[in-house]
């Protein structure tokens, strides 16, 4: 039985696979500290996933990582801000922002997403 319906069902699975592949793709570059071409394939990923997806917030979050180790301070908070907007409390997130935060000598802002991990359910030792 052949239909539209199933063509769309298809496609939906072939679509997080495809983001998957370029996610992992970015996580070799960054790795390799290509993080301009990283944050390309974190951004084509992005573009296949619909906007409510929570792996967005990790695609986010890596891309904040791939701006903080640029030096781009400002454009690794503003990305942490939208993936917390897609997953909020997500502490991925919080850490990120918060060493981009501290790194600007914005101790409290910083200070204040710290308090928010340690108030979370899967705080470490290390954020206490």
């Amino acid at each position: 039985m052949h239909s539209e319906d199933g063509d769309a069902a298809t496609l939906c699975l072939l679509q997080p696979k495809e983001a998957l592949d370029l996610k992992n793709d970015g996580n070799r570059m960054f790795a390799q500290r290509e993080y301009t071409k990283a944050i390309e394939q974190y951004d084509a990923a992005m573009k296949i996933l619909p906007d409510g997806s929570t792996e967005r917030a990790d695609l986010l979050c890596n891309k904040a990582a791939c701006f903080y180790a640029l030096n781009k301070l400002k454009d690794a908070v503003k990305e942490c801000g939208t993936a917390l907007e897609v997953s909020p409390g997500s502490i991925k997130a919080l850490r990120h922002r918060a060493k981009a935060l501290e790194k600007q000598g914005m101790f409290k802002a910083a200070l204040g997403d710290i308090q928010a991990i340690n108030r979370s359910e899967s705080a470490s030792d290390d954020s206490r």
